[in-house]
């Protein structure tokens, strides 16, 4: 793609703030300026993020709903409404299911990422996949029994999910025997900011990249899920916050 495009694109997406700043913008007017440039490469990964908020609307009304009240999403793309039926989901449990799904949104992302030249997207579906495979053996109480393994990603990034987890667990112990809801908010508040390290470690700063365009798109769109979460939901809450 050429970079003047993202030259132009960049300079109109302002500074994005901390985790828990007031946000410039939201996804939806970002993703319109996207689509301002035109069709292609950029429809292309303009869909595959504006599908994520579909996803997580069309799993919240499976998971709820009982069988045969739920209907087929039809926003998603063809990979992932085909995972929407009733058949998968009774022969596993819903945690596993909805895993499975995010997984497969995760490899639409690096495929994407592929076919628009972008090597940040693959790392990153890949260190995130990694990392919730990692916290659902956690959650669920299991040992872990293998290391990192993200295909895409580097080999340090096993080590870097090592200390995420280890401070992700010292936030929920302190919680107690009960987990508190605060302890909780906390430990899921570490895990986005620890992936907004990576995504800043791992995109280049004012290149006017195709990565760096992704980088801020993925920033967004973690800074502005953190900002609705409402702490009273409770374990909806952080059902919700376990998702990429």
């Amino acid at each position: 793609m050429d970079n003047r495009r993202f030259y132009y694109l960049l300079t109109l997406l302002p500074p994005l703030p901390p985790l828990g700043g007031a946000l410039p913008m939201t996804m939806a007017e970002a993703l319109a300026r996207l689509r301002q440039q035109g069709e292609g490469d950029l429809g292309i990964l303009a869909d595959a993020l504006e599908a994520e908020q579909s996803l997580r609307e069309s799993l919240d009304e499976w998971v709820a709903n009982p069988p045969g009240s739920r209907t087929v999403p039809a926003a998603l793309p063809p990979p992932l409404a085909s995972l929407f039926d009733e058949t998968s989901i009774a022969e596993t449990s819903a945690d596993a299911w909805v895993g499975s799904v995010w997984q497969a949104y995760l490899d639409l992302l690096a495929g994407v990422g592929r076919s628009i030249g972008s090597s940040l997207l693959p790392r990153w579906s890949a260190w995130e996949a990694s990392l919730r495979r990692r916290l659902a053996r956690l959650r669920s109480g299991l040992r872990e029994d293998r290391p990192f393994l993200g295909r895409e990603a580097g080999e340090d990034d096993g080590f870097r999910q090592d200390a995420i987890l280890a401070e992700w667990t010292a936030a929920r112990e302190r919680g107690g025997a009960g987990m508190g809801l605060t302890a909780a908010m906390e430990a899921e508040e570490i895990l986005d900011g620890r992936r907004l390290d990576f995504l800043d470690e791992e995109s280049p700063r004012y290149a006017f990249t195709v990565d760096e365009l992704v980088a801020f798109f993925l920033k967004l769109r973690l800074l502005e899920r953190r900002q609705r979460l409402d702490p009273g939901k409770g374990r909806a809450l952080l059902r919700q916050a376990a998702a990429p």
